[in-house]
């Protein structure tokens, strides 16, 4: 079991690095056909904190986590059977 999480983790480390050397790769500043081109482009930016969904999604793992542990939490006492 160990063996397959460790080939799982490679894996997965290997697709991510792959994926970031070909985003990286990309050459924005040419173009294609050897023609000019000139565009505009507005962009907002917004702050991933300042979305509603977020904090839903933040609150719902606090309170999942908060009973996690109270659920398996002993009292902090020394039981001895």
């Amino acid at each position: 079991m160990q063996n397959l999480k460790r080939r799982i983790a490679a894996l997965v480390a290997g697709c991510t690095s792959l994926l970031a050397t070909a985003a990286l790769a990309q050459d924005p500043g040419t173009t294609s056909g050897g023609g000019t081109s000139s565009s505009t482009t507005t962009s907002t930016v917004t702050t991933w904190y300042s979305e509603p969904w977020v904090w839903v999604v933040a609150g719902g793992i606090a309170v999942f986590l908060i009973v996690v542990i109270a659920l398996t939490n002993r009292g902090g006492t020394n039981r001895t059977t």
